[in-house]
């Protein structure tokens, strides 16, 4: 993590300098900067500390990684569609057009799904990637789900108007992601999941993502029903319906067969080898 963060801080420091308008925002260039930290920390860990590829840490680029990365989104999708579906009904959902029109919105639009992306993969490779491994080789898939939890949920801890349920939700996002990486050994189904869950909130419907605006919305939506369901300014992953939502998330992951590891992936020999059947 110490290696992680020395090449973020560096190459994010390189962006602020080429693009000074960058300072203390989040900008694809920025996010693109954290991805190559990650995968160059990764790689550092991998060859010279494990000896073994980077590719086993679940990137391994094939046309099944193509299919992950779309189931993934499928499930994350899904999940907040549900929540969302739900809010509806209960006219706890307003939804209108921008004021500056659908064709003026396209572009930021574009701009922000990439940077979610991006920001999406950046945290998986970071938590669900070589920290975990060498936590479930050392200790088991259990407590690295758990420890890498709560270390997603942490480093949303600091976002505006965080609050306990909202971690909650975080926390229980991150082992829902935790076990799906440990079911497919796939960055790629984790990172779909995660961007989907972020994009179907801030860009389809124009929900806050952790209590974040990111703008660049064909359709604005806002939440008139209770805060404790809804989640209000934080956005859905401040509700319970997201809770509900998201431990149905984690009881299909354990229990359905679809889901299984990538043999491209365990053929590299990862550290913690295939889940049991």
């Amino acid at each position: 993590m110490s290696l992680l963060l020395l090449l973020t801080l560096t190459l994010q420091a390189g962006v602020v300098v080429v693009y000074p308008s960058s300072l203390g925002r989040l900008t694809v260039w920025g996010a693109g900067a954290a991805c190559v930290a990650a995968l160059l920390a990764s790689w550092v860990m991998m060859s010279a500390v494990e000896s073994r590829p980077p590719a086993s840490l679940g990137l391994v680029v094939s046309s099944r990684a193509l299919r992950d990365g779309a189931r993934g989104f499928v499930l994350g999708f899904v999940l907040v569609a549900g929540v969302l579906a739900v809010m509806a009904g209960a006219g706890w959902l307003r939804v209108s057009s921008p004021a500056s029109g659908a064709s003026a919105a396209v572009a930021p639009t574009l701009y922000v799904t990439v940077l979610l992306l991006l920001a999406a993969w950046f945290e998986e490779i970071a938590v669900r990637g070589y920290a975990f491994q060498v936590l479930a080789q050392a200790r088991g898939p259990t407590v690295a789900v758990v420890a890498t939890s709560f270390v997603f949920a942490a480093l949303h801890g600091a976002n505006p108007g965080v609050g306990w349920t909202a971690f909650g939700n975080t926390l229980l996002a991150g082992i829902l992601l935790g076990i799906l990486y440990w079911r497919t050994l796939s960055l790629w189904w984790v990172t779909g999941a995660h961007f989907a869950w972020n994009w179907t909130m801030g860009v389809a419907i124009g929900l806050p993502v952790s209590g974040l605006d990111v703008g660049g919305i064909l359709v604005e939506g806002t939440t008139v029903g209770p805060i404790l369901w809804t989640g209000g300014d934080y956005g859905p992953e401040g509700g319970l319906l997201l809770t509900v939502a998201t431990v149905l998330g984690i009881i299909w992951t354990v229990r359905t067969p679809r889901l299984s590891p990538d043999p491209a992936v365990l053929a590299l020999e990862p550290m913690i080898g295939a889940p049991a059947a």
